[in-house]
């Protein structure tokens, strides 16, 4: 595990991290990437702050993400020791 969350993390590194950041994820976005079927295609190269540009998120909702998935990465640490 990485020592910290940063906005360069890969989808795909972000989700296998921590799963239940596709939750918060799927409310701003990715449900569209499933839908449009090309999740597969992007997760290994899309970054979160990628994530971010490529739905057009204001900075307020940006910050609001953040901040959800660095509780949720540091409650996963907590569990793996």
């Amino acid at each position: 595990m990485r020592d910290r969350l940063t906005m360069d993390i890969s989808l795909k590194e972000l989700l296998e991290e921590v799963p239940r950041a596709k939750d918060i994820l799927y409310e701003y976005g990715l449900n569209r990437l499933e839908e449009e079927d090309i999740l597969d295609v992007v997760v290994d190269k899309l970054t979160l702050k990628g994530f971010f540009r490529l739905m057009d998120l204001d900075d307020e909702t940006q910050g609001e993400i953040w901040k959800k998935l660095q509780d949720l990465y540091r409650g996963s640490e907590d569990c793996h020791g």
